[in-house]
């Protein structure tokens, strides 16, 4: 006699894994190219019902869909088409620090689906006076006064859509930094774009990025704790902590 019981279960089994067989992920693999500072639209669907989906960045961060939809990360937010995008995301402003690999991972009954692509910066062809191009990067050198740290990055910031107080953590940029400073300019230091404000002795730079440590950055035995903001020295082109409050030249820089 046939276990009908058996003969169901042995169906439900195989029509469960022919879907499964049928799921498939709704993705652009192909690499994009963007501005900081403008929105970026990821997205991602699939072919099937699935338990849940999320991002995750170069960083590590991982950002749950349902999560995102729900208004609970600042600055995320969801797409206007969800149509075969159930997975999208929107990141409102597009930081330097979301630059990298993002990968979308859908979790379905026993299996997952997984797309990555990466996001670049766009490179400009030439900076827009009065930056000057220096390897890859683009910076205005400040020789008509002095201010304080903030009220440098104030004057940076008032410079265009994305401008800010340099960030020189590349050994090879920093030393293009500072042989344009001895062949060009004669001040005794500037202010670039690092500061420990937040934690003392939590260096980071004003796009979110670590400042580096130690030799080749760092004048030796710094930072002594004497200031909170990151000046560059004309005499050793070494880092330097500094009191905020001191008036001196800097560096801003155009983000491309």
């Amino acid at each position: 006699m046939v276990n009908m019981s058996y003969v169901l279960t042995i169906i439900v089994v195989l029509m469960m894994a022919s879907a499964l067989a049928d799921a498939s992920l709704i993705f652009d693999t192909a690499d994009v190219q963007v501005i900081p500072g403008q929105s970026l639209t990821l997205t991602c669907g699939v072919k099937q019902d699935f338990r849940l989906c999320f991002w995750e960045n170069d960083r590590g961060d991982i950002f749950q869909v349902e999560d995102v939809h729900a208004g609970v990360h600042p600055g995320m937010r969801t797409p206007e088409d969800l149509t075969d995008n159930q997975c999208g995301v929107v990141i409102e402003s597009l930081g330097v620090e979301d630059l990298g690999k993002w990968t979308c991972k859908v979790l379905l009954a026993g299996r997952s689906l997984v797309g990555s692509k990466k996001v670049g910066k766009t490179k400009a062809v030439e900076c827009i006076e009065p930056f000057v191009r220096l390897g890859d990067h683009c910076y205005y050198f400040y020789e008509s006064g002095v201010k304080t740290w903030e009220e440098a990055r104030e004057y940076c910031l008032s410079m265009g859509t994305w401008t800010d107080l340099a960030v020189v953590n590349d050994c090879h940029q920093l030393t293009l930094v500072w042989d344009h400073i001895l062949m060009y300019y004669n001040s005794s230091r500037y202010w670039i774009g690092g500061a420990d404000l937040g934690q003392e002795g939590s260096w980071y730079f004003v796009d979110g990025s670590t400042v580096p440590v130690g030799t080749p950055f760092w004048y030796p035995d710094n930072p002594s704790g004497n200031g909170n903001c990151l000046s560059l020295s004309f005499s050793h082109g070494y880092f330097d902590d500094e009191d905020c409050e001191i008036k001196v030249h800097f560096v801003c820089q155009a983000f491309e």
